[in-house]
C-alpha cells in the first residue's frame, strides 16, 4: 500500500532491472544518470526498468502519500458519523486535488511524483472516448489446443475464477448475514438464489472472454455497497448503469489516482475483518487453515492462492485426524466406535435435518 500511495519521493527511488545469468558474466557495474541506468564498459546492456523500486532514503515524505492518508482519514470520519457515500466522497476529494496541476501531489502533468504524468495529462484532456473492442471481439485462435501449456493455462484460470467467485460471494453473503440474521442457512451454508448468482457470474466471464477483456466477475469491493444499504438486484443494476456511462468517459475514469482508491481498499479490508469472529480459534482444524488463508492472500496478491492454502490445509488436517480417530476406534483404544467416529466427522451439510437434531 505504501508503494501504491507513492510513499517514497521520486528522487529517492532506486530503479530495478532484471538480468539473466547469461547477461551478467561478472559484476554488473552501472551508473545512474537522470533516473536511467547507464551501463559501463564492464556491464551488459540493460533492458527497460521495472515498475518496482527500492527506496534509498526518506519515506512517508511524499506529497501523494499524505494526500492519500488525508483521503482515507476523511473516509473514516464520515463513516464514523454514518454519512452516505463516505468512501466515494473521500475518493472524489483526493481525485479533484490530484487533478490540480503544479504541485507535488498532482497525478497529472510534469510535477507528478508518479512517472507518466505528462502522458496522463494528454489522455485526460480528451475527456470523452468511444469504446471500441473491434480488435479483440471474437478474435480467436484454436491452433494451440494441442499444446499442454494452453490446457495448463485454462485449468489455472478455471480454478482461479472458481475460487475467487465462490470466496467473494460467500464473503459478501456472510457480511450481509450480520445485517440480516438468517440470510445464510447455518446448516448448509447456502444463501438465497446463490445458483442464479453463480450463473450470472459465469455468463459474465464467458462474455468478457469473447470480447477479449479480463474476466467480469464479483469483487470484494462489493462490501462497501452492502454497508451503504444495498440489499437487492436494483443495487447491481444501478452500478452497471454507471459502469456503462463510464465507458464513454474513460480518460476521466483512468485519471483517478491509485492513492485515491488505495485507502478505500484498506477500509474494505477493515470491514471484512469482522468475519474473523465466526472462526473458532480454539479449534486448530479451523484456526490454522484460517490463518494461512488470511496471511497468504496479501502475501501472494491473490485470493485464490490463499483459499487454496487454507482449503488444502483443512483437508489434510481433517483426513489425518479422521485416520487417527478411526485407528484408535478400530483398536478399541477409544470411547467411540468406528461408526460414531464417522458420524462425528460427517459435515452438517450432508446430514438430514432429523438426524442433525438427534445428533
Amino acid at each position: 500500500t505504501l508503494v501504491t500511495l507513492g510513499g517514497c519521493p521520486i528522487n529517492e527511488r532506486a530503479e530495478m532491472y532484471a538480468l539473466t545469468p547469461e547477461q551478467v558474466p561478472g559484476v554488473c557495474a552501472c551508473t545512474i544518470y537522470n533516473g536511467t541506468a547507464v551501463p559501463t564498459a564492464a556491464s551488459p546492456v540493460l533492458g527497460p526498468k521495472s515498475s518496482s523500486y527500492m527506496c534509498t532514503g526518506k519515506r512517508m515524505q511524499s506529497a501523494t502519500t499524505w494526500l492519500g492518508i488525508c483521503g482515507g482519514f476523511m473516509m473514516v470520519l464520515l463513516m464514523g458519523r454514518d454519512f452516505r457515500g463516505a468512501i466515494l466522497i473521500g475518493i472524489v476529494f483526493v481525485t479533484v486535488v490530484s487533478w490540480i496541476p503544479g504541485h507535488e501531489a498532482t497525478y497529472l502533468g510534469t510535477t507528478s511524483q508518479i512517472p507518466g504524468g505528462e502522458e496522463r495529462m494528454d489522455y485526460f484532456r480528451q475527456v470523452v472516448s468511444l469504446p471500441n473492442v473491434a480488435r479483440t471481439t471474437l478474435v480467436w485462435d484454436w491452433s494451440a489446443f494441442n499444446k499442454a501449456d494452453l490446457w495448463a493455462a485454462l485449468l489455472t484460470f478455471l480454478y482461479l475464477n472458481f475460487l475467487d467467485t465462490t470466496g467473494t460471494l460467500f464473503s459478501m453473503a456472510t457480511f450481509m448475514n450480520r445485517s440480516l440474521p438468517g440470510f445464510i442457512n447455518e446448516r448448509t451454508k447456502e444463501f438465497p438464489r446463490q445458483t442464479a448468482a453463480f450463473c450470472v457470474d459465469a455468463i459474465a466471464i464467458i462474455i468478457s472472454a469473447m470480447v477479449g477483456i479480463s474476466p467480469m466477475t464479483v469483487y470484494i469491493e462489493s462490501a462497501t455497497g452492502i454497508r451503504e444499504g444495498g440489499r437487492t438486484g436494483l443495487t447491481a443494476l444501478t452500478v452497471s448503469f454507471w459502469f456503462f456511462v463510464a465507458l464513454f468517459f474513460t480518460p476521466i475514469i483512468a485519471s483517478i489516482p491509485p492513492f485515491a482508491t488505495g485507502p478505500a481498499l484498506v477500509l474494505v479490508g477493515a470491514l471484512m475483518i469482522e468475519n474473523l469472529l465466526d472462526i473458532n480459534w480454539a479449534d486448530v482444524n479451523q484456526a490454522i487453515p484460517a490463518f494461512l488463508t488470511i496471511a497468504l492472500i496479501p502475501m501472494t496478491y491473490s485470493i485464490a492462492y490463499g483459499i487454496i492454502a487454507g482449503l488444502g490445509t483443512y483437508i489434510g488436517l481433517y483426513l489425518c485426524f479422521l485416520i487417527y480417530d478411526l485407528t484408535l476406534a478400530a483398536l478399541g483404544w477409544s470411547d467411540r466406535t468406528v461408526k460414531e467416529v464417522l458420524a462425528d466427522a460427517t459435515p452438517d451439510a450432508f446430514i438430514s435435518e432429523e438426524d442433525l437434531h438427534m445428533h
